[in-house]
């Protein structure tokens, strides 16, 4: 038995912890990467007749780091991930709306306080 396996059975943190607070860190910045495109797309500072694609990729790159992050309470004992929970509803839901309406950047809104609670809670 190696020092570290003593160390982990006295209480501290498995080795994965830092990998666990990574993807938070990532699905979170995603995050705010895909609504700071939609914004300027709606508000109309960038064109995307031949860039549509920007945010749909931007979007599955969020919705796939987030669902990975909300796995790591399973697999480690870092429980920050958890507030992500809530925002794989949001997710789910604002490919379904129309994004010319009022409801598109609401439901994406809708995400943003379990990204923040989990950024907050990983410390």
């Amino acid at each position: 038995m190696g020092i570290g396996m003593t160390a982990w059975r006295r209480g501290t943190a498995p080795a994965r912890r830092p990998a666990a607070r990574r993807l938070v860190t990532a699905a979170a910045v995603a995050y705010v990467a895909n609504c700071l495109w939609g914004t300027a797309v709606a508000v109309r500072i960038i064109r995307t007749k031949k860039l549509r694609v920007v945010h749909h990729g931007l979007f599955v790159v969020t919705a796939t780091l987030t669902g990975v992050a909300a796995t790591t309470p399973v697999w480690t004992r870092d429980r920050s991930a958890l507030f992500l929970l809530p925002a794989l509803v949001p997710l789910a839901l604002a490919p379904r709306t129309n994004p010319r309406s009022g409801a598109h950047w609401r439901v994406a809104v809708a995400a943003a306080p379990s990204y923040l609670g989990a950024l907050l809670a990983r410390r």
